[in-house]
C-alpha cells in the first residue's frame, strides 16, 4: 500500500488548518498519516507534487497492491476534519489487511 500526499502550494496551506485535535493525538495530517503507515505492514508514505486536485485539497492518493490494472488509486479529498481524517486512517488499515493467501 502507498499513501501519496499532496504538497502542492494549496494542499500544503489547507493542511495545517485546525481542526478540533483529541487529547495525546498528533493534530499534524502527515503525522498521523505517518503513524497509520508506520503502523501498516510494508506500507509507504510520500510526499508529492500537485495531485491536480485543487478543488478537493487537503488531497492525498491511496493505492494498494489490489488496485486492478488501469486504475490509479483512490483520490481522497479533502481531508480537514477529524471524521475525515479518521475515515482515511480507517482506509489505510483496511488496505493493509492480508488477502487470503498472502503472507
Amino acid at each position: 500500500m502507498t499513501v501519496a500526499y499532496c504538497d502542492g502550494h494549496r494542499c500544503r496551506a489547507l493542511r495545517h488548518r485546525a481542526f478540533p485535535p483529541a487529547p495525546d493525538e498528533p493534530v499534524d495530517l502527515v503525522e498521523i498519516l505517518g503513524q497509520a503507515v508506520r503502523a501498516s505492514h510494508g506500507g509507504v508514505l510520500i510526499r508529492t507534487e500537485c495531485l491536480g486536485a485543487c478543488h478537493r485539497a487537503p488531497a492525498l492518493l491511496l493505492l494498494t497492491g489490489s488496485d486492478p490494472i488501469g486504475r490509479r488509486g483512490m483520490l481522497i479529498g479533502p481531508v480537514e476534519e477529524r471524521q475525515h481524517i479518521d475515515a482515511v486512517v480507517g482506509l489505510i488499515r483496511k488496505a493493509d489487511v492480508p488477502r487470503p493467501g498472502e503472507v
